[in-house]
């Protein structure tokens, strides 16, 4: 099996990988079995796949620790799926117009087939999973039910979300599904790993994985409509939680009312005060803190894959070097006042 995840630069040279097509082509097999009113819906979100990163995780982890190939690809379809339906979801509940530079399911056919095909993804998944192990079904609800534990939690925290709180939905949202593909993958085996520091692990890379997005918001490459989508419609981003941190006690109050008015829809995000705020976060040193945070998560990430077992670390070190690549891509964006 070739290797998972590769840089951007190998990936351009190489071409789509194995796993890559492999896990493109039951996806599309999702999509041709699905119900008549969702097949539309479904062929054209995976159009635009995306990286793909957590099936080829999910092959690599199988690969590694023993699994059947046929499970392996039933757990690595299983991965996949919950991702998307999450994704579908996501947009949903953050109005999100586009995703990989294409419409949202829910933009392009309305709320109920968004609710619906996530839904589908999820009843799919279950069955994927139970097909590579029935022991996986138990760490399949769990990481679903943390996860939407993080949406949720996402509009039931008044005004905007400090560092700490930020943490732990960024934790709750992304660690979940990015840890699944190898806990997954050992339960499905029987191959003994340190659970506990691999979940540390993960949850650092997750950490990274949001910061690196949420800068990416700032400079309009995560795939969004526009630029600053976050601030516009006060979501959480590690920029704006750093940015919210070195407020004075007058700014912070008058930063927090702003916030719960876009929340409410009581402001339209585009108005003068949303453009002060981002005119006052390019002027102050949010960007130089989250990176800062940035940096130090991914040292984290490092020092516990270093004690972890050397078939997780060889399992595990084509994700970190590809968290590396997006870090110094990530340091090396500018923001001008």
């Amino acid at each position: 099996m070739t290797t998972a995840i590769h840089s951007e630069q190998a990936r351009r040279e190489q071409g789509e990988t194995k796993p890559r097509a492999l896990i493109a082509h039951l996806l599309n097999g999702v999509s041709q079995d699905a119900p008549a009113s969702l097949r539309e819906a479904s062929a054209t979100h995976f159009n635009a796949s995306g990286k793909l990163l957590r099936g080829c995780l999910a092959l690599e982890a199988c690969e590694e620790f023993g699994v059947a190939q046929d499970a392996a690809e039933q757990w690595a379809i299983t991965v996949e799926l919950l991702h998307n339906a999450s994704l579908v979801h996501d947009d949903l509940c953050d109005r999100d117009t586009h995703r990989r530079g294409q419409k949202t399911v829910y933009r392009q056919y309305g709320e109920a087939v968004a609710i619906c095909l996530g839904d589908y993804y999820l009843a799919k998944a279950y069955e994927f999973g139970a097909r590579a192990g029935l022991r996986s079904v138990p760490l399949i609800s769990t990481a679903i039910a943390t996860l939407v534990g993080g949406q949720a939690g996402e509009f039931s925290t008044a005004g905007y979300p400090d560092w700490e709180t930020y943490h732990q939905l960024a934790v709750a949202k992304t660690a979940p599904l990015l840890s699944l593909p190898v806990l997954g993958a050992s339960i499905i085996a029987g191959f003994q790993i340190d659970t506990s520091r691999a979940q540390t692990y993960f949850e650092h890379a997750a950490i990274c994985f949001q910061i690196i997005n949420d800068l990416n918001n700032f400079n309009g490459t995560d795939g969004a409509q526009s630029p600053c989508s976050d601030l516009a419609n006060c979501r959480p981003n590690a920029v704006i939680a750093c940015f919210k941190e070195d407020l004075s006690i007058p700014q912070k109050a008058r930063f927090e009312l702003w916030a719960d008015k876009i929340r409410s829809g009581e402001l339209i995000a585009d108005t003068v005060e949303t453009r002060e705020w981002w005119h006052l976060i390019k002027q102050s040193s949010a960007f130089q803190s989250t990176s800062n945070r940035l940096s130090f998560h991914y040292n984290e990430a490092s020092a516990e894959l270093s004690h972890l077992a050397p078939a997780v670390q060889r399992v595990i070190c084509d994700l970190q070097q590809w968290l590396a690549y997006q870090l110094t891509r990530a340091k090396q964006l500018t923001f001008q006042p």
